[in-house]
């Protein structure tokens, strides 16, 4: 801790800054109390041209009155980062959190009115800075068919292997269920890159990773979303797919649901026809059982029996709504 602080000291130099006391709350972030309040200090691994990006992004975002973002510091020399020989770090005024996001009603309309907003302004804005390149259909159709292989290779090897475990047992019992919903995905993506092949989708400010751990309910009740180190500009359906995938299976694939977080949303930004169909194809691929057959893939043989309990019954779950699924992907095109 001590070769930590000393890092610090020299760190909070760049902005004029005294440090008073140093708390790590996770890996590579720390809160810091100086002479001039408190910060969120963290070190990240994103290139000098991607924090640049962010930085620009958030700094204008708050000058065009949108709150909910936290701007990063910038040093007395201008910069919105620090290179050192141990990493690249970022700074920004700390946010006290006064309750969990999952705790305020309707939550998950209001975070999506908030990223409507986003997406309007960063539309509005029509600048083009540099950061991560946005994320083709071709791109997502290829990811889809290495997925789908993916789990076509976990049933076959339960297919050969007698002794295979309670897990790869179950996707093979269920390869014909998820590959029929799967493929039709993929078919449906390509169909629909044929439909808007030269149309113009605009480009917003697509966060990427929106989920409650990076949203920060503060004093006054308002709304921080923090994390946007990988952030880049592509279609706004992005962060919508992201979104739905992650909480509508917690209520089971509501279509009423869904229609209503969405029209929370197309308060700030409405959708496009484009932009629904778009929505619709990114949201029939069973991404969430894609997910599970990776990360299995992914653990070494040795350690996969830790984690087949909770493998199978994710399996289980997000098999058993996968009709459910389908059938708000095909309602999500309607107004």
């Amino acid at each position: 801790m001590e070769l930590v602080e000393w890092q610090v000291k020299h760190l909070l130099h760049d902005y004029d800054l005294y440090l008073y006391g140093i708390d790590e709350m996770e890996k590579n972030r720390w809160r810091i109390e100086t002479n001039n309040g408190v910060f969120l200090l963290e070190k990240t691994g994103e290139h000098p041209t991607q924090l640049y990006f962010v930085a620009s992004w958030l700094h204008y975002l708050y000058t065009q009155g949108v709150k909910s973002v936290v701007p990063f510091c910038v040093t007395k020399y201008g910069e919105p980062y620090i290179a050192t020989k141990y990493g690249m770090y970022t700074l920004q005024p700390w946010i006290d959190e006064t309750e969990a996001i999952w705790h305020v009603p309707e939550w998950e309309a209001k975070v999506l009115n908030e990223v409507g907003r986003i997406h309007q302004v960063s539309i509005q804005a029509q600048v083009r800075w540099r950061g991560y390149a946005p994320v083709s259909l071709e791109q997502i159709r290829q990811r889809w068919k290495n997925s789908i292989a993916q789990i076509t290779l976990i049933a076959e090897v339960a297919e050969q292997n007698h002794g295979a475990e309670v897990f790869e047992k179950m996707v093979k019992r269920s390869i014909e269920q998820v590959l029929h919903f799967a493929e039709y995905a993929v078919q449906e993506l390509s169909e629909a890159a044929v439909r808007l092949e030269g149309r113009h989708l605009m480009r917003a400010l697509c966060h990427g990773r929106i989920h409650r751990r990076n949203i920060i309910v503060g004093a006054t009740g308002a709304f921080y979303i923090t994390r946007f180190e990988r952030a880049n500009l592509d279609t706004p359906v992005r962060d919508l797919a992201i979104f739905f995938r992650r909480y509508a299976p917690r209520c089971e694939w509501s279509i009423r649901r869904g229609r209503k977080w969405l029209a929370a949303y197309e308060e700030e930004n409405p959708l496009t026809e484009e932009e629904r169909l778009l929505l619709s194809c990114y949201l029939l691929f069973p991404e969430r059982l894609a997910h599970v057959a990776r990360t299995y893939l992914n653990t070494a043989e040795g350690d996969r029996e830790h984690n087949v309990q909770q493998w199978t019954q994710t399996w289980q779950k997000h098999l058993r709504l996968l009709s459910e699924m389908h059938q708000f992907a095909l309602a999500i095109k309607q107004k």
